[in-house]
């Protein structure tokens, strides 16, 4: 019986053993196979890997093992709970950019958490400045990391020639003070997500300072410092706002001109006052003849007192054929309905109860007796 265990013993071990060997063979294998493939095609694939495995993969061969110098992406997530970690973290990402070539960077994004050293922040994104970076994306999630910190950045950050695509988030709120010296003369996409600003000047310096924008999202920002919120740019493509502000209790929303705008309106439980623009919509290619959306940004703004919605005939005419979409205002006292351009009314089929009801008076103005206005007129 000992001798037959002993032989399963040894019968178990060989099999592992050559599992073992099987699989180095494969991993040689694959190597030597992906060795074939010419240097810069090895090159795209390491820069798509996580940073730490790109240089751990640079060092399966010694065709590679200078690859990961020439990375041009450089993604850094420094999100570590253990202080460990974060030292040893910190000493990577400093040997890495000191070993790295003098080339370009094309992507730049850093994600930090608290215990980062905000010295150490500072130099990589001043690296990543002045190699000319063309996409930078800051994540701050740490509460240690003030605006005190922050200025140390101004003169990289908002005066770099070469970025095209800036996005800025944190968590929870930084208090973003922009410099007066911003120039972003070629940036054409700008993200804000969960900033604070300090006041109306700073957002606008911002804006104003990117030449080239196209494309601005504003989302999940704190707007308490602020009380106008306006965005002029003749360059603009795409305009994302997502508001989400308890405390708000005046809105005005005004024409946009702009291919593509999307508005997301969230928890307006204290406004009592709103005007919109709807013809934003219209003119927006991805919303055009959608009267679901004007439906949305009303549901948003059901709670109001006094309404002063705006645009051409035609899209509150859109919206007026589709009267169950409607919500409900119950709050509403006064409401102004204004329009401009062409003039087509067509009687809805249905008529609303709150003209039977509700409404105590109606005042018409710029009437130019045309017979659709009387049609109008006759119909309220």
């Amino acid at each position: 019986m000992a001798i037959k265990r002993k032989q399963g013993s040894a019968n178990a071990e060989n099999l592992k053993t050559r599992d073992v060997k099987a699989r180095r063979i494969d991993e040689e294998d694959l190597a030597n196979r992906l060795s074939e493939l010419p240097v810069n095609v090895i090159l795209h694939i390491i820069s798509s890997l996580p940073m730490k495995e790109a240089v751990r993969t640079c060092l399966l061969s010694t065709r590679w093992k200078d690859l990961f110098t020439s990375i041009s992406n450089i993604e850094l997530d420094g999100v570590l709970r253990k202080r460990a970690l974060r030292n040893r973290f910190m000493e990577f990402v400093d040997g890495f950019l000191s070993l790295r070539k003098d080339i370009s960077v094309d992507r730049f994004r850093l994600c930090y958490g608290p215990g980062i050293d905000h010295r150490k922040i500072n130099e990589w994104i001043l690296y990543a400045v002045r190699h000319g970076v063309r996409e930078l994306d800051l994540i701050f999630q740490s509460g240690t990391f003030e605006t005190r910190h922050f200025t140390d950045l101004e003169f990289g950050v908002f005066t770099c020639k070469t970025v095209l695509t800036l996005r800025l988030f944190n968590v929870p709120s930084l208090v973003l003070t922009i410099p007066t010296h911003c120039c972003l003369p070629n940036l054409k996409g700008l993200h804000l997500t969960f900033l604070k600003f300090s006041d109306d000047e700073s957002i606008r310096r911002l804006i104003s300072s990117c030449n080239s924008l196209e494309e601005l999202l504003v989302q999940s920002c704190e707007l308490s410092n602020l009380n106008k919120l306006s965005v002029c740019h003749p360059t603009f493509k795409r305009l994302t706002v997502e508001i989400n502000t308890p405390n708000l209790v005046f809105f005005d929303f005004g024409c946009v001109y702009c291919k593509e705008t999307k508005l997301s309106l969230r928890n307006l439980n204290s406004l009592s006052e709103a005007c919109t623009y709807i013809g934003f919509i219209a003119m927006s290619s991805n919303y055009c003849n959608d009267t679901d959306s004007v439906f949305d940004v009303m549901r948003a703004l059901s709670c109001v007192q006094s309404f002063h919605l705006t645009g051409i005939c035609s899209e509150i005419q859109a919206m007026l054929q589709r009267p169950s979409l409607i919500p409900e205002f119950p709050n509403l006292t006064f409401l102004k309905m204004e329009d401009f351009g062409p003039v087509d009314w067509r009687t809805p089929k249905k008529y609303p109860s709150c003209l039977q009801h509700h409404i105590k008076a109606i005042k018409i103005f710029a009437l130019k007796r045309k017979d659709v206005e009387f049609q109008l007129v006759e119909y309220l």
